[in-house]
């Protein structure tokens, strides 16, 4: 199934974030898909500052043991400032709202990068390997290259049946889904172009 695009109810500026409507059809996509994609209007060129903060940060590999393997940013620029605005409290309550959950409290994550051709990828897992805490993941999509393979995609774990895909989305879109026994998700390697940039974190209680 292809992923699940809603009108943007967000706005995300150098000095606040403002969230429009009430989340009903975030929520109905969580709840069908096990995620939901957004585009945020990304205010005060916040947006074209964190594509250049990666164009020019340094990327160190990284292996995931049993999942797969990526670089994720060095000094952690982009990650730290991605951070810094999912926890305002209008976000945080936002996600809140559409997962159904308990109180959200924190954001955490980091940049990855993914090359063409270099086998790297991430298998099938579930993100619940943190104690318990985690509620939501979030990626923010930072590639200012358009490229082929990369694919993110969501699955019953029991029934293996996919219930969300999403390849090369625009810089800025914002994917947020669910972390549960239930799902597994994974990435598969690009093939061309690239390369796939993307923060990926959680929204803890």
């Amino acid at each position: 199934m292809s992923a699940t695009h809603i009108a943007c109810p967000l706005r995300i500026g150098a000095a606040r974030t403002e969230i429009g409507g009430d989340g009903a059809t975030a929520r109905a996509a969580l709840l069908e898909q096990g995620a939901v994609s957004i585009s945020p209007a990304w205010e005060d060129g916040l947006l074209e500052r964190l594509l250049r903060i990666c164009r020019d940060g340094a990327f160190a590999p990284e292996t995931i043991a049993r999942v797969g393997s990526r670089t994720f940013e060095q000094d952690d620029l982009a990650g730290r400032l991605i951070r810094f605005l999912l926890e305002r409290r209008p976000f945080l309550d936002w996600a809140q709202g559409i997962a159904g959950c308990e109180r959200l409290q924190h954001a955490t994550g980091l940049v990855g990068e993914m090359a063409p051709a270099s086998g790297q990828g991430l298998d099938w897992h579930d993100d619940q390997n943190d104690g318990g805490f985690r509620r939501l993941a979030v990626t923010v999509h930072l590639s200012d290259a358009p490229y082929e393979g990369g694919v993110f995609e969501i699955r019953e774990k029991n029934s293996t049946r996919t219930l969300f895909r999403q390849a090369s989305p625009p810089p800025g879109t914002m994917t947020l889904f669910r972390i549960g026994p239930d799902l597994h998700h994974r990435v598969t390697p690009v093939t061309k172009g690239g390369p796939r940039r993307v923060f990926g974190g959680w929204l803890s209680v």
